[in-house]
């Protein structure tokens, strides 16, 4: 028997987006220890009571639109196509996320709406890995 490279593709998370993937995809946040205050991305010391060492923790995966604007020109370089819906989506920690919207009409898109977090591929690495990003979409029920 020869040894053959494995062909398996490997999911990895764009550069800065604090994704963990597999079965249950989420955002990894901090939450503070001594406050108990949530944060995104993840910082190493708390805004609230300013104490270092805050854990590591998945935050939920359903948020509320919380404000929004919609993109109707492309930037050079980007891998939207206009129009898109740039949010910030309202997680219960008590979290701000800045994202984009998917699978949505911007058109239709209202304060308060009900979203959930879904993981996107965006593009190929040189080492031939699918990097993906997240993005909110409006719940599906069901």
């Amino acid at each position: 028997m020869g040894t053959e490279a494995s062909t398996e593709r490997k999911q990895v998370s764009i550069r800065g987006a604090h994704l963990r993937l597999g079965e249950s995809p989420a955002l990894i946040g901090s939450r503070c220890p001594g406050c108990g205050e949530h944060f995104y991305p993840p910082r190493h010391v708390c805004l609230n009571c300013y104490q270092e060492g805050l854990d590591e923790v998945a935050l939920s995966t359903r948020g509320d639109l919380r404000s929004f604007t919609i993109a109707r020109m492309g930037l050079p370089g980007t891998a939207m196509t206009p129009p898109y819906v740039i949010a910030q989506v309202w997680l219960p920690e008590g979290v701000a996320v800045a994202t984009v919207l998917t699978d949505v009409d911007p058109e239709a898109v209202s304060i308060g709406m009900p979203l959930e977090l879904v993981v996107e591929k965006l593009s190929t690495d040189s080492e031939g890995n699918d990097v993906m990003t997240f993005k909110f979409r409006p719940v599906r029920e069901g």
